[in-house]
């Protein structure tokens, strides 16, 4: 007499995941910026436009002006964009420093995390900390407010 018993049986499901859909997000901060080098500081606003390929990983571009006493400076980065956790944001990418009266065209790293307090699925604001590595290196501070389509 042989008894049989099954231990693994293969199960077949139907499971249509839910796909991903990519969001376009625009960014907008206030910002204080300080060198690191120098005594100058300015504030400033910043403009990032960033495509998220999904909820995880994205890329995009950074709009920088800063109003010092005698000119306007203005920068262009382009991101990485990692979303760390649900309420965190790094971004990174290499950061260019338009030329000016001042300062001539530089070229240096940016790197910058943000807080997300999300209000809704496409709303949310919170802290900006950053730092720009070059020949004149600054760290940024700001509150953001961001926008999800």
């Amino acid at each position: 007499m042989f008894a049989s018993l099954s231990l693994y049986a293969q199960h077949d499901e139907d499971i249509e995941k839910e796909e991903e859909k990519p969001v376009i997000e625009i960014i907008t901060s206030g910002i204080y910026s300080s060198s690191l080098k120098e005594d100058e500081s300015a504030y400033g606003t910043e403009i990032h436009l960033t495509y998220w390929h999904n909820e995880e990983w994205g890329g995009g571009l950074s709009y920088t002006a800063k109003f010092e006493d005698e000119e306007t400076l203005h920068d262009i980065a382009l991101l990485g964009s990692w979303n760390v956790t649900r309420w965190m944001t790094l971004n990174v990418g290499p950061n260019f420093g338009l030329s000016g009266e001042e300062r001539d065209f530089e070229v240096s790293a940016y790197v910058e995390a943000e807080g997300n307090i999300r209000l809704s699925e496409w709303f949310h604001f919170g802290p900006v900390s950053g730092l720009i590595l070059g020949e004149n290196s600054e760290i940024i501070l700001g509150m953001h407010l961001g926008f999800e389509f």
